[in-house]
């Protein structure tokens, strides 16, 4: 098979990403020790992040493709581009001066910061087993050098510390569920693979172990019970942005890969996993949310609530599948994967909104305990007000985008007569709000005797504005959703026609 420039044009956007990473590492080399300008290093990772976001939306709207043999361009891949893309050049504009003051290696950072968006980006269109898995490791190993890239702070070097102990163990355990994909089925493609263990009933043996081998890896990522006990330390320790990224970009991608392989490669066999699937829901909404209720620091309650929120999406692709156990019928359905899609991009404004103002009360007062939240209002009302908004939409309360992915996703749920999933999921949306209303009132209404500390600064320009812009996303989501539901439901049609 020849790769010819034609096949690889679908990629060109990714390639201009990956070139711009390439010119920060040569720019840093040539520098000498002085070290070269981290401001200049930071426009060009904005500017050819902005290049991948606009080479995705102008390819939205065309003819799928496959590139390379083992790259789908298509809608659903190009989806999920655009929350990534996204994701982290709200990140970057938003904490790049951040950043460039704390970070060691301004050059390394930047550099590996783009590499990390080109690796989620083939992570979410690979078709290949063995592309999926060099594409996750890439994205971990890059995501563990940046996660405790403040080499001075002890607390991001046990971060990255633990974050790649746990990662290497959930890399291992899903590369040995893919080695049995391939033993059993003798390819690599996931269609092939889906049709194989259709047709041969021996091999079906291979797929509940290869399944929950692979939700081990892929959950890891995803921030899925009981996969998540590296979250709270990894994003409490990680600088603020990085923490950003790794709770929607690195979740989304997680969330995608997952989707492709359990509905390409085990769909036939879906009897089989839905109840696993069903099971880590439930696992990871109480284990995020009832951790998060004894949180004394934001960064770690917004870790616990990321968890939960995971639990939540997960109920999406598990109401993709309607199974008839006397029958043994499947049947799949877009209502389910349409609302994690849904929920994705709402999250995506929400969590960057949330973490960011996280950063700008660091940046005032030099911690992100509850104390330093303390009073807010009266000292930032702007910061309390997006915090606010940003906490409602996580709850899921109506005109917030969290309530649109909620909405789509609770109601597939119950369309697909999981009841009992949906009335856990409930029962969690109220133990949610008890926590985050709980910052509400620590920023409005502090204790007489409550500590608080005192600003020393007040947020940048870039941060003000990519906050408000959250809010904005926040609020056009909440408000106006067609434009987003039409995107997500032509993903999800793709991806579910491809079988």
């Amino acid at each position: 098979m020849e790769i010819g420039f034609a096949s690889l044009a679908p990629l060109l956007p990714e390639l201009l990403v990956a070139f711009g990473g390439l010119l920060i590492l040569i720019l840093d080399a040539t520098a000498g020790k002085q070290g070269g300008s981290s401001r200049g290093y930071m426009a060009i990772t904005v500017l050819f992040l902005f290049v991948g976001l606009v080479g995705a939306f102008v390819q939205l709207g065309g003819e799928a493709t496959t590139a390379a043999f083992v790259v789908d361009v298509d809608a659903f891949s190009l989806f999920l581009k655009m929350i990534i893309y996204t994701a982290m050049l709200l990140t970057a504009l938003a904490g790049g001066g951040y950043l460039n003051r704390v970070v060691s290696g301004v050059g390394e950072f930047w550099s590996s910061y783009l590499f990390i968006a080109v690796a989620m980006a083939f992570a979410v269109s690979a078709n290949n087993l063995l592309l999926i898995f060099v594409a996750i490791e890439f994205l971990s190993i890059t995501s563990y050098i940046l996660v405790g890239s403040i080499r001075e702070d002890l607390r991001s070097s046990e971060a990255g510390l633990k974050y790649f102990l746990y990662g290497s163990v959930a890399s291992a355990i899903m590369l040995y569920g893919m080695s049995l994909m391939y033993g059993a089925t003798g390819s690599l493609n996931l269609i092939e693979i889906g049709q194989a263990f259709a047709a041969n009933d021996a091999s079906r043996a291979a797929v509940l172990p290869a399944a929950v081998m692979v939700l081990a890896g892929l959950g890891f990522k995803a921030s899925l019970a009981p996969f998540f006990q590296w979250t709270p330390d990894t994003y409490e320790g990680a600088p603020t942005p990085v923490t950003a990224y790794l709770s929607t970009a690195s979740k989304a991608a997680g969330f995608a890969v997952m989707a492709r392989v359990l509905l390409l490669a085990f769909a036939p066999s879906a009897t089989l996993w839905v109840p696993v699937l069903g099971a880590l829901s439930v696992l990871t909404m109480f284990a995020g949310n009832l951790m998060a209720l004894r949180q004394t620091n934001v960064k770690r309650m917004l870790a616990y609530s990321s968890v939960a929120q995971a639990g939540y999406m997960v109920l999406g692709l598990a109401s993709v599948v309607t199974t008839d156990m006397t029958a043994d019928v499947t049947t799949l359905s877009m209502n389910g994967l349409n609302g994690l899609l849904i929920y994705l991009i709402g999250y995506l404004f929400t969590n960057i909104g949330a973490f960011m103002v996280v950063m700008a009360v660091e940046d005032m007062t030099g911690g992100s305990d509850y104390s330093h939240f303390s009073g807010l209002a009266k000292r930032s009302p702007g910061l309390a007000i997006a915090m606010f908004i940003f906490l409602l939409s996580l709850v899921g309360i109506p005109l917030t985008a969290g309530f649109v992915g909620k909405f789509f996703v609770f109601g597939a749920t119950i369309q697909h007569q999981y009841y009992f999933l949906a009335v856990m999921a409930l029962i969690n949306v109220a133990i949610s709000a008890f926590y985050y209303m709980s910052l509400v009132r620590t920023m409005y209404f502090p204790a007489d005797d409550a500590e608080e500390v005192p600003a020393t600064g007040a947020p940048g320009l870039g941060a003000q504005a990519i906050i408000t812009l959250c809010v904005l996303g926040v609020f056009w989501i909440g408000l106006y959703p067609p434009l987003v539901i039409e995107w997500a439901n032509t993903a999800s049609q793709y991806l579910l026609t491809i079988l």
